[in-house]
């Protein structure tokens, strides 16, 4: 029911347009089809097609455009004959747009006065409620390493692997791109370990005291595979800060606007009510 509602409330907002007199024609635009006095024109279908579809694709697409846009012309007149602008509708519209430019306010309001969340705000909500944000499974940050058997100085390359300084680094990723089948170097970025375990030849279980005493290798007969797991957090434990981050931003935007809104709607009517803009007219 609501959904009709609305339907027609969108409906009779379009008809304050159209309903007194046939659109005009603009001659500098190539006009396509003409419903009931409705115009649609060839640039409006274009910008409707996504680019670089092929040429049968954006026929087809173009061709449905058309055939929806001179249903929805039909729908309308059809609906507003049989509805008209009743007071109900009137009302509907009257509260749709209040409320349209009441939140078109807030809005404007949210993007003037309230910055972003500090670093300070997020760290000590995330303090208070890591407990409610579990790991579903076990995460791992490090670095992951397929090698030609052939490869040389691999023993070096470990050493490095071994002690993750800013230049063993450098020179890990030097020696990465000169010899690695494929590498991944994932020591900021938290990824489940799922998808690093299914990188080794031989699965490793996640609760394996291997996994955190140094490099890992296997070999099979034509590669060599290091895993180095510089952080891991078990699942069951609160997700670590730098995951749920873009989360915990999110959530307490979200309450700050709440709260700037609620405040400012208060002291709003506060005022009024002081200043005797807000007149009761029932009996104390």
């Amino acid at each position: 029911m609501k959904l009709i509602t609305r339907f027609l409330l969108v409906l009779v907002i379009l008809a304050s347009v159209v309903s007194c007199k046939k659109t005009l024609r603009d001659f500098t635009r190539d006009a396509i089809l003409e419903v009931e006095g409705e115009i649609l024109y060839q640039d409006e279908i274009e910008d409707y097609i996504p680019k670089g579809l092929s040429a049968n694709d954006s026929l087809y697409l173009a061709e449905s455009y058309k055939q929806q846009w001179a249903t929805r012309v039909l729908l309308y007149k059809i609906a507003f004959n049989n509805v008209g602008n009743s007071d109900e509708i009137k009302k509907l519209t009257q509260s749709y747009q209040k409320e349209l430019i009441i939140n078109q306010y807030q809005q404007q309001l949210i993007s003037e006065k309230l910055g972003k969340v500090s670093e300070d705000s997020l760290h000590s909500y995330y303090e208070k409620n890591k407990h409610l944000f579990p790991l579903e499974e076990t995460v791992v940050k490090g670095i992951f390493i397929q090698l030609p058997l052939t490869s040389p100085d691999q023993e070096e390359l470990k050493g490095w692997l071994s002690n993750t300084t800013d230049e063993n680094l450098e020179n890990i990723m030097r020696y990465c791109t000169q010899n690695a089948i494929s590498y991944q170097f994932f020591l900021e970025a938290w990824k489940p370990y799922g998808t690093i375990n299914a990188l080794m030849p031989n699965k490793i279980d996640e609760n394996s005291p291997t996994l955190t005493r140094g490099v890992v290798t296997q070999k099979n007969e034509e590669y060599c595979y290091l895993l180095r797991i510089t952080g891991k957090c078990d699942a069951g434990n609160p997700q670590p800060y730098e995951m749920i981050q873009p989360e915990l931003r999110n959530v307490l935007s979200n309450q700050e606007k709440i709260r700037f809104i609620n405040q400012f709607q208060q002291e709003l009517y506060n005022q009024a009510l002081s200043s005797g803009r807000i007149i009761s007219h029932q009996n104390p």
